[in-house]
């Protein structure tokens, strides 16, 4: 018999990926797990071995994700469920940040969401049964909402994530059945929460009534929310998930929906204020 779902997870030894490798195992689905050090999923590939498929994966390298997903289709046939969750957290003021880190964050943050949606894409529109489709799940952030001092490259690779899907999202034909969910998640406790990278102070920024010095000293004294049940909504969304949507952004936790409705208001605004600039710059063809 079929497995209910099948499930590709990047960034599976830690976090939010671990979490819902676990979970996916547990409600009765399998799953092919992907990290940069497999190593780390030894035990759990020991306890599931009929169910789990385990691959090192460098979401910077084609050949490697191109290689990942034939792997699974050889393991289980297809692939129903792509989450995109690999990333790495950095924290540092704009002039604090090494170029050369930026960079290497975007790699990660950005481009190795690009590359895994891009061969999910293909995936489900050509290697899926004729009809299956699948559901593309890219972890973006609260910071892809509401840009944060001190956290300006992340917060930049999440706005950059959320515009690429959304582009995305609007060239995929409805008939290939794919379907894009934009998960903005709040502060939970993960390796990347805890563990941000982060860079020494610029002399500039060292006030400690500074927004970035604020940032820095509230990283550690935030309420960070249960990431096991924050999977298991995004599990239950996605059985539930409306056949008419392509694209769905869904915040998760209370932050980051209090963040979107900050969005929201602050926009409204600027279009009521700004909106009279406007009126008189339409090409005059007389």
């Amino acid at each position: 018999m079929a497995p209910a779902q099948v499930w590709f997870i990047t960034g599976a030894s830690s976090g939010f990926g671990l979490s819902m490798a676990k979970l996916a195992l547990a409600r009765g689905d399998v799953v092919v797990a992907t990290a940069r050090k497999p190593e780390l999923l030894t035990d759990l590939s020991a306890k599931h071995a009929d169910k789990l498929v385990v691959i090192q994966l460098d979401v910077t390298s084609d050949e490697q994700i191109a290689s990942a997903f034939a792997q699974g289709k050889s393991a289980f046939g297809r692939i129903d469920i792509v989450y995109n969750n690999a990333g790495q957290g950095v924290l540092g003021e704009v002039e604090s940040m090494p170029e050369v880190m930026a960079r290497n964050l975007f790699e990660v943050n950005f481009w190795g969401v690009v590359n895994v949606s891009k061969e999910a894409v293909r995936f489900f529109r050509e290697e899926n049964p004729s009809g299956v489709g699948g559901i593309l799940l890219q972890s973006s952030s609260i910071l892809g909402v509401e840009a944060c001092a001190c956290v300006p490259y992340y917060s930049a690779s999440k706005w950059a994530l959320e515009g690429f899907s959304e582009a995305l999202a609007r060239e995929i034909d409805p008939k290939w059945n794919i379907k894009i969910v934009i998960l903005e998640a709040g502060w939970f406790r993960t390796n990347m929460t805890t563990r941000f990278v982060a860079t020494p102070s610029h002399a500039a920024y060292t006030d400690p009534s500074s927004p970035a010095m604020l940032t820095r000293a509230s990283i550690e004294h935030l309420e960070l929310q249960d990431p096991d049940k924050a999977n298991r909504a995004i599990f239950e969304f996605v059985q539930n998930i409306d056949t008419n949507d392509t694209l769905v952004r869904l915040p998760i936790g209370k932050d980051s929906v209090a963040a979107t409705r900050r969005r929201i208001a602050m926009l409204s605004e600027i279009v009521e204020k700004y909106e009279k600039w406007s009126e008189d710059v339409v090409f005059d063809k007389s």
